[in-house]
Parts: structure tokens; C-alpha cells; sequence
């Protein structure tokens, strides 16, 4: 495939298999050697660039999607003889070990300072957190970044200029013509239909790790990332309307979220990384129907449904009944996920996710919950709740919603609630500790946000 990209300020050219890697494509075509492959699932920071101002894992990028993006990678910041304020705060705080980690601290560190000039050292322990560094703690580290700041590396940024021309990348070779790049919705579902089987890509923070594995292959392949109708948030009368193809970083950073779905940009940001939150999409996470998947367990409790396209028209329907079973979404073989819908909470209104897993940061779920409430005088009118990590799939906990529902908050309700979603959810390991665990956090959510 015949790419484009603009990598720390200058246009390059390469001729490159699609779906080979970003980062692949930076060290073995281009000679961008700084940027390391460590883990290549995205759990390691070590390849970690800035694409178009936000950090992202090369390693999970397939090079068809960064075509016509701009990066900027270690080697844009400073040499070894003349290193930027950044590079030399590492090394005079002997935040430097064997420096395999090195180049992608460095850029993450670069990434959070280009959005945020004054962190606070919780927000850039945030910031690192997909970072893994085996030589030594990261105190280190999180000085050599409040050192750049204070030095006034902030003052020393400069924008970046995109140099590509905006062209989709075009195949070259005969193979390569079952790799479609469509740019509009319309476009995108007559490929779809006329090529049957055909695999879709949206954040690839899935299919690269299995295309590595070798659990994933396919001969036609659609890159989603350039159709602008499968992106945006919006807020539309009495809904608000999110592309498929939004990503948990852009759920993060959105003013609508914040205001109106504060649990799905809390559950967001207990997905990953800032590098896998910046390519993982809402519809991934909800298509994929897995019983893990993080954001679901709230869509579920704010009443979300999903709308479907294909060259037939839409079709809509609530999300509980979308997810059928463990992987099994109810899609058609010519459809696409367009976009997630969610009423807009009424004025008042309670939400809340939780997470509990094996360790604080960056952990699958062993417990999602998700909680929506609309009470008034002492009297609970309306209650949602969902469960995420306990079954083959996300779950409505209906008999909890009953038990409360249009009921007076007491301490008797608050133990009743606890005791039918312990009773209710059914897990598949450890079940004592996740029944246990959900009573507490039905408890705490009543104690913490109701009363």
C-alpha cells in the first residue's frame, strides 16, 4: 500500500503491507529506531508515538490508518547532543535506567504536557500509567516531568503542520485491492454488501494482538477510521448520539459527556491506558458482547440502544437485547454498528459505575456495575442497574430494579436492594467474593449517592 505520513515535521513516502505496523513501518522503512516493540498488545508504552497530538500504541496500528496522520516519535524531540528540556530533565534526575522504556515515557510525558502545562503528580502518574518501566520505581520519573515544567518546557512548544495531502492510502499490488478505504457511510455500506466476509476495522486494539496470536485473519479488509459519520457526540433533542467509531478518549474530552454522562466518561476512564483510550472505540466495546467489556454495563443502565446500518436502511433496537449471548451481538452479515443512543438523563438524576479488579489500574473487571436513579421526596421513581464481568455477557439486573423501584429509601430497602443483586448476579469464578462485592457496592452507591 502506497502510504503518506508526516513524521516530525517532514513528509515520507512508504510502500508497506497494510496491515503491518505503524511502529514496523517507523523502525524497518523509515529508520525511527527509538520507539521499542515490548509487548505488542499495548500494555507496555514502549512503542508509544503522538498521532495527531495524542498518544497511541504503534504497535496496535495497522499502517493503512496512520496514512495521512501526522507523528511526532522521540527522534522529533532531541538528539543525544542537543536534547530538548524533557530528554535532559530524565537524565538529570536519573529517571534513566536501561532505557528501553525510555523514548515512550519521554513521549507520554510530552503528550500530557502538550494538553495539560501544569499537571498535579497524580495526573501524571495517570498519564504514565501504560507506561511499564522494569529497571526501577517511577518517583524518578514523575521528577524529571515536574522538573521539565518548572523549567518551561511548556513555553517551548510549537505547532505541528500535517504535510500529507489528504489522499486515501492506494493499493500497490494486486493483493492490496481487497483493502477498501471508504470515506463516506453511504460508500462504506456498498462495500460492505458487495464484499461478504469482509473484516472492519475501527481502533484495532482487538485484531492486531490477534492477528499476532493467530486467532484473527481475513483476505478483505474495510478501514472504517476516514467515514466522518461513524464519529462525533452529539446532543440531539432528547437524545445524545455517539458515532461507533468514538473513541474512549474523545468520551473523556467531551464537554456533552461531562455534563450529561458523567458515570460512561468515569467508565471510559477506567479502560485502559491514555494510548488504548485514545484508539479503543465505544462500538468495538459494544459489538464485541463480552461479558468484560467495561462501557456496556453502563449503557445498559442509562437505557442506551444501538442503531444499525446497511444498504436496506437502519435498524434500532435497545442494547439489552442486542448482546444475545457471549460474543454474539445481533448484527446482520451486511451491517455496521452506526451509532449508540442514550436518553438524555433527566435534571437531577443519579449515575455511577464502579470497577473492581485485581489491582487498581489497567485491570480487566472482575466486577463492572452500573447504576442510573431519579428520586424525589425520599422516594425512589426510577432505578437501572447492570452487571458486566460476572456472566458470558452484561447483564440488566431486573430483579434488583424491582425491588426498589417506586419504593421510600430506608435502610431496610438499601439491605433488600443488596441482598437481590448478590442473589441475582451469577458468577462464574469466585462467586462468593463477587456476590459479596456487588451487595457492597449496591450498598455504597445508596448510601453515597441517594442519600
Amino acid at each position: 500500500m502506497r502510504i503518506e505520513l508526516t513524521v516530525n515535521g517532514k513528509l515520507r513516502r512508504v510502500d508497506a503491507p497494510p496491515m503491518k505496523t505503524l511502529l514496523e513501518v517507523l523502525r524497518e522503512d523509515l529508520g525511527f529506531t527509538g520507539s521499542k516493540e515490548g509487548c505488542g498488545e499495548g500494555e507496555c508504552g514502549a512503542c508509544s508515538v503522538i498521532m495527531d497530538g495524542h498518544l497511541v500504541n504503534s504497535c496496535l496500528i495497522p499502517v493503512i490508518q496512520a496514512s495521512g496522520h501526522e507523528l511526532l516519535t522521540i527522534e522529533g524531540l532531541g538528539t543525544s547532543d542537543n536534547m530538548d528540556i524533557l530528554q535532559r530533565a530524565f537524565v538529570d534526575a536519573g529517571a534513566v535506567q536501561c532505557g528501553f522504556c525510555t523514548p515512550g515515557m519521554v513521549l507520554a510525558s510530552r503528550a500530557l504536557l502538550e494538553e495539560n502545562p501544569s499537571p498535579t503528580r497524580d495526573e501524571i502518574k495517570a498519564a504514565l500509567s501504560g507506561n511499564i518501566c522494569r529497571c526501577t520505581g517511577y518517583e524518578k520519573i514523575y521528577d524529571a516531568v515536574e522538573a521539565a515544567v518548572a523549567n518551561g518546557y511548556c513555553d517551548t512548544f510549537a505547532p505541528r503542520e500535517n504535510l500529507c495531502s489528504g489522499e486515501p492510502p492506494s493499493p500497490s499490488s494486486e493483493d492490496e485491492k481487497d483493502f477498501f478505504t471508504p470515506e463516506t457511510l453511504a460508500e462504506t455500506l456498498h462495500v460492505f454488501d458487495a464484499n461478504f466476509g469482509a473484516a472492519l476495522l475501527a481502533g484495532t486494539t482487538d485484531i492486531i494482538p490477534d492477528i499476532r496470536n493467530g486467532k484473527f485473519s481475513a483476505r478483505k479488509v474495510i478501514d472504517l477510521s476516514r467515514v466522518k459519520e461513524l464519529g462525533g457526540i452529539n446532543k440531539a433533542g432528547e437524545n445524545i448520539r455517539i458515532g461507533s467509531l468514538v473513541t474512549n478518549g474523545e468520551i473523556i474530552r467531551s464537554a456533552i459527556v461531562k455534563k450529561y454522562l458523567p458515570a460512561l466518561r468515569e467508565a471510559s476512564l477506567r479502560s485502559g491506558a491514555p494510548a488504548v483510550q485514545n484508539r479503543a472505540t465505544i462500538g468495538g466495546n459494544v459489538v464485541t458482547a463480552s461479558g468484560a467489556a467495561d462501557l456496556p454495563s453502563i449503557l445498559l443502565a442509562l437505557d442506551s440502544s444501538v442503531v444499525l446500518e446497511s444498504i436496506r436502511g437502519p435498524r434500532e433496537m435497545k442494547l439489552e437485547r442486542f448482546i444475545r449471548g457471549y460474543r454474539d451481538p445481533d448484527i446482520r452479515s451486511n451491517e455496521i454498528l452506526h451509532e449508540i443512543t442514550i436518553p438524555v438523563p433527566r435534571e437531577g438524576s443519579v449515575q455511577k459505575f464502579y470497577k473492581r479488579g485485581s489491582r487498581k489500574a489497567l485491570t480487566l473487571s472482575r466486577i463492572s456495575l452500573g447504576f442510573y436513579a431519579e428520586a424525589a421526596g425520599g422516594v425512589i421513581w426510577e432505578f437501572r442497574a447492570a452487571a458486566g464481568s460476572m456472566s458470558p455477557t452484561p447483564i440488566r439486573l431486573s430483579k434488583l430494579e424491582q425491588t426498589v423501584r417506586g419504593k421510600r429509601l430506608s435502610d431496610k430497602l438499601i439491605e433488600e436492594a443488596a441482598s437481590a443483586a448478590a442473589d441475582e448476579v451469577n458468577p462464574r469464578k469466585s462467586p462468593a467474593w463477587r456476590k459479596a462485592m456487588t451487595a457492597n457496592l449496591v450498598r455504597r452507591f445508596f448510601v453515597e449517592e441517594l442519600r
